[in-house]
């Protein structure tokens, strides 16, 4: 049992010196799959990173590419954050569901306390479309990025599209696709995401 102590504290030591920086009584699982460039990751104070969760920052020094994690923020098992040569800001007191999957290519920033139910998409990204004599791959991509607000809650299987602002204190239902910004404290439901209702002041 102290061997298995030991090798834990010296494996422990190891990850956490590949990190940017990891706050005080932060816990990062060993199992954790840190991937790319581990210097840009930066992870705030009393935050845990669970076992097979996946934080991958893009090895191409000339990127600005980070994944900055605050205070008190749960990163779930098997959750995804990939920053696809952008910057991924996730704030304090923030709790990320197992499967969801959160890109940074246009950069994402989530404010603080918000919710994120399981198997959500945040891709701020969009392939170019338009012109039907060109593939898909070879048009412009739009990449203007997505912002959350701070006390939002995101429902199970809810899919964010690029170029959304969220305001404060909303409330995504399950399943929903949200594909243009919505005002602060609005409750959004469906496909395309509609307006429901207001929160209650």
């Amino acid at each position: 049992m102290k061997l298995k102590s030991i090798l834990r504290t010296i494996i422990w030591g190891y990850q956490k010196s590949k990190l940017g920086a990891i706050g005080q009584n932060s816990n990062m699982s060993l199992m954790a799959d840190l991937r790319g460039n581990k210097k840009k990751i930066f992870i705030g104070k009393n935050s845990t990173i669970c076992k097979n969760a996946v934080l991958e920052v893009d090895t191409i020094d000339i990127t600005e590419s980070k994944i900055v994690i605050g205070d008190r923020t749960l990163i779930s098992s098997f959750a995804i954050l990939r920053t696809h040569g952008g910057t991924i800001k996730i704030g304090d007191g923030c709790f990320v569901n197992s499967f969801s999957a959160l890109y940074g290519h246009g950069d994402l920033t989530i404010g603080d306390n918000c919710l994120i139910g399981p198997q959500v998409t945040i891709i701020p990204v969009n392939y170019g479309y338009k012109d039907r004599n060109t593939p898909f791959r070879e048009q412009t991509p739009t990449m203007k990025g997505i912002t959350i607000g701070d006390d939002v809650w995101i429902g199970a299987g809810v899919t964010i599209l690029d170029g959304c602002t969220i305001g404060t204190g909303c409330v995504i239902g399950a399943g929903a696709v949200l594909t243009k910004s919505i005002e602060p404290y609005s409750i959004v439901a469906g496909v395309p995401a509609k307006k429901i209702g207001m929160r209650d002041g």
